[in-house]
Order: C-alpha cells, then sequence, then structure tokens
C-alpha cells in the first residue's frame, strides 16, 4: 500500500510538471540618446551608431529594463550602443521603405565599462522607413528588425532573453547633406544624415513553471515526505 502510495505521488507530480502551463516573460531594454549616422558612401549607404567608421560605440544617456512592462532597474552611467546596418542606399528625400543587409554584425549594447551587454547579428532584412513631414521639415527614421543571432549576453537584474530578439529604433534627422537630383534615381538623395532618438531591444525570458505547478510540487513533496515518516 505504501508503496502503491509513494508511486502515485510521484505519477501526479510528473504529470503536473508535464502538463502545467508556463509563462513567459516579456523582458524589453528601452534607450534613450541614441544617435545613429548614415552616409551613402559607406557599404552600399550604411545608417550605424554612432557612425560607420566610428572606432567607439555611441554613449546612451538611459537604459531601462522593463519585465513584463514593469520597470525592473535603470542604467544612467558606462552605458553605450554599437549597431550597424549596411545596403540601404541611395535614400532619397522623398522617403519610402528601405531594406539593409540580413548578415553579419547587427547591435551591440554596452551595460558598463566591463563589456558587459548584449551582441546580436542580423540574420534577416533590418528594415528602415524615412518619413518626412511638414514638407520635408522634419523627417523620422524608423527601424525594426528581429534576429535570433545572439552572439553573446551578460545583463543586469537577471535578465537573460531568448531567440528570437527584436529590435526597434525611432529617431529624428537633425542634420543632413543631399545629392540634387542624383542621376542613379532620378531623385534628391541623402548623401549623409544625422537622426537622433530612442531605441528598444526585447524577447522573451526562459519560461518559468505558474504558481500553482510550484504549489502542486510542493504538496508532493510534502506527501512523500509524510509517506516515508509512517513507513519507518
Amino acid at each position: 500500500m505504501k508503496k502503491h502510495l509513494l508511486t502515485s505521488l510521484t505519477g501526479l507530480l510528473l504529470l503536473a510538471l508535464t502538463v502545467a502551463p508556463a509563462s513567459a516573460n516579456l523582458l524589453s531594454i528601452q534607450f534613450s540618446g541614441l544617435n545613429l549616422t548614415y552616409d551613402h558612401f559607406a557599404n552600399g549607404g550604411t545608417l550605424a551608431a554612432p557612425s560607420p567608421f566610428a572606432l567607439s560605440p555611441d554613449p546612451l544617456a538611459t537604459m531601462n529594463f522593463f519585465n513584463n512592462g514593469s520597470l525592473v532597474g535603470t542604467l544612467t552611467q558606462d552605458i553605450a550602443i554599437g549597431m550597424s546596418i549596411g545596403g540601404l542606399g541611395p535614400i532619397t528625400t522623398s522617403g519610402g521603405t528601405y531594406f539593409g543587409h540580413g548578415g553579419g554584425f547587427g547591435l551591440r549594447l554596452y551595460t558598463n565599462n566591463a563589456g558587459d551587454g548584449i551582441t546580436l547579428n542580423w540574420d534577416s532584412p533590418v528594415q528602415v522607413n524615412v518619413n518626412p513631414a511638414n514638407g520635408g521639415a522634419e523627417v523620422s527614421v524608423l527601424g525594426s528588425a528581429s534576429t535570433s543571432a545572439i552572439i553573446g549576453q551578460s545583463l543586469p537584474f537577471g535578465f537573460e532573453l531568448d531567440a528570437p530578439v527584436q529590435v526597434s529604433f525611432s529617431t529624428q534627422i537633425s542634420d543632413f547633406d543631399i545629392f540634387p537630383s542624383n542621376s542613379s534615381v532620378g531623385a534628391d538623395t541623402y548623401k549623409r544624415f544625422e537622426a537622433f532618438g530612442t531605441g528598444e531591444v526585447s524577447g522573451n525570458a526562459s519560461p518559468i513553471p505558474e504558481p500553482l505547478t510550484l504549489l502542486t510540487f510542493g504538496l508532493g513533496l510534502a506527501g512523500l515526505g509524510a509517506a516515508r515518516r509512517k513507513r519507518k
């Protein structure tokens, strides 16, 4: 009888751990102070932070960490980003949707001077939208990408992102130079521009058991312990 009870409890525990639902938390890293530079002559038109030819990353202003929409922590010192999106050009001043190369180095977030953070490669084309407004007086540059190529990560606040990782940014052009009537496309195109704004890196965390599963597991362990004590 005791052996049968132990076997039954063990079976119930295994069943609970197998079929109970798991929840995947959405982790988001939102940052401000992003500086992007587009250069028509770099790798077929490259948009990068801080620029296509920079030897050091772009310092950021803030980096906020969210777990399912709740703020977990904030960094304001020794944070930076390096990012590169090649093959975008030529980009016309009238705007449009452009797609960068979907391979090679993508993005690296630095969370301290020791080099901790997260590094991603692109594994699919990166979409960039250039949207003029108010007669061209204001031009937004928006980007989005999804990649499963996580090269490495060492993030604070217990964050660890699963693939795929989503990357996005929202910036406003602050300075630019143009090619008037670029013969290759028959329109004015950007020779270079600088844009300033914000960005986000997000993805699901490793699934964790639901509270009900943990409760079932705890009750099962208690039952096993009681059964063993009675057997003694």
